[in-house]
């Protein structure tokens, strides 16, 4: 009985031994070995998540902005499509990584600056305009106000500047755009050409027109506004009156020019047309005194208009925008009085000397590229059987400091002349195609022998 015992225990000690306890070791290894693993895979999961993502404004909102490295089986648990990116805002995201919950902060923010592009802006001196009104095109998510970059500027000046307007968004966001400007300093009064007496017989209301060849020139504006005050006017009673016109540019430079109103009991035939004839013979007798002592009888039709452009070039003063006259003969009379003129002037005076020795000449008038260019005249001359521009007007070019003028040049070169000569080709006689600049010298007012003189011209 006693061997019996003995040997039933053994048995159960090593069943114990050898059966259950590797089993329950193996089990203990293998949770551990299970929360290992688990661990490890929280751990990577929670090392790959971004705590706070950072959304520009008005951009979607996906999952991989949320982690380094996106583990598997990954999905949101709030519902990001509620969300809207259009609004600036923090919200805790929630995201299912295999059955494992993490959490991270979603920031929308608006961090880009407004844009826009520049409207050039061609104004008078004076106040600056709204800044909003120089920008176009302004883009961004949020509200955008426009100020001036370093203050509201001083546009008192002429010239051209760059003037910065900044857009600034609602977030704070801002950028500077450049618009180019140029000030207009205008202090010259517009011109007006075509005013002369009137002659109207008495009671005759419905014959007359005071506005009739008329015409209204400013340096800047372009429709300068003209008033004629006929207040003083009484058509149905003789004797003499005064008619104003005044002329009105864009800041209010003011001309005015006075003029009469003779009304008569029957027209005077021919008066006005005896007055225009009387400033013409006048200026043709100045020109004659001149020409007398610069020309000779045998010089040929080249060589007295070179000696006259040379003269005029010489003894004529160049000031701008002088008085507007009734006709050319009456600027050519002041300007050989005076001796200085504008550009308007200065052809009148050739034209006059041009005329007494039946040189055939027409006045050119620059073609404005733009209702700011200021008119200029120069002359058409038919020298040598062709037509040449000639502009006694002093010039200078980048090779000499001495002042020179344009004597019997084609198309090209007076296009290439100073200043600007553009004119309407369609209107003007066919003009000469062939060079002579190199027998003209303009400095010494001579021509230079060799010239190419046709049959007719000697």
């Amino acid at each position: 009985m006693t061997r019996t015992g003995k040997r039933n225990k053994f048995s159960i000690i090593r069943f114990l031994g050898l059966v259950f306890m590797p089993i329950v070791a193996g089990a203990l290894l293998g949770f551990v070995g299970a929360y290992f693993l688990y661990n490890k895979f929280v751990n990577n999961i929670e090392n790959s998540v971004v705590k706070e993502v950072t959304v520009e404004y008005g951009h979607p909102v996906t999952l991989d902005q949320f982690f380094t490295n996106m583990p598997p089986n990954t999905k949101f648990i709030t519902n990001v499509d509620a969300i809207d990116p259009g609004q600036l805002a923090s919200y805790d995201i929630a995201i299912d990584c295999g059955g494992h919950v993490v959490h991270s902060m979603l920031n929308v923010v608006d961090r880009t600056a407004p844009t826009g592009k520049p409207v050039p802006t061609r104004m008078y001196a004076g106040a600056a305009p709204a800044p909003d009104t120089i920008v176009k095109d302004i883009f961004d998510l949020t509200a955008v106000t426009c100020t001036y970059d370093k203050g509201e500027p001083n546009l008192s000046e002429g010239g051209d500047f760059m003037i910065g307007v900044r857009l600034t968004d609602t977030s704070g966001n801002s950028s500077v755009v450049d618009v180019p400007f140029r000030i207009i300093k205008d202090t010259e009064a517009p011109a007006i050409i075509g005013t002369h007496d009137i002659d109207v017989v008495v009671g005759k209301v419905d014959s007359i027109s005071y506005r009739d060849g008329i015409t209204v020139i400013d340096d800047h504006a372009p429709n300068p506004v003209l008033e004629i005050d006929n207040s003083k006017v009484d058509l149905k009673k003789i004797g003499d009156y005064d008619l104003i016109y005044k002329a009105t540019d864009d800041v209010g430079n003011t001309t005015e020019v006075t003029v009469k109103v003779h009304v008569v009991t029957t027209k005077r035939a021919g008066e006005s047309n005896a007055t225009v004839q009387a400033y013409e013979e006048k200026a043709y007798k100045m020109a004659r005194d001149i020409n007398k002592k610069i020309l000779k009888s045998t010089d040929t039709d080249v060589v007295k208009a070179m000696k006259i452009f040379y003269w005029v070039h010489n003894n004529i003063s160049f000031i701008i925008r002088t008085r507007t006259y009734e006709n050319w003969a009456v600027a050519a009379i002041n300007t050989f009085t005076k001796r200085y003129s504008s550009c308007y002037g200065t052809w009148a005076v050739c034209k006059a000397m041009l005329d007494v020795e039946g040189i055939e000449n027409v006045c050119v008038v620059r073609k404005r590229s733009n209702s700011y260019q200021n008119f200029h005249y120069w002359a058409l001359v038919k020298l040598n059987g062709e037509w040449y521009h000639c502009d006694a007007q002093k010039y200078f070019n980048n090779y000499t400091p001495k002042a020179y003028f344009c004597f019997m040049m084609t198309d090209s070169e007076i296009a290439n002349a100073p200043t600007d000569h553009k004119f309407d080709k369609s209107k003007y006689p066919a003009r000469a195609t062939k060079s002579v600049q190199k027998y003209i010298d303009v400095y010494s007012g001579k021509i230079k022998s060799g010239f190419p003189y046709k049959k007719t011209d000697g």
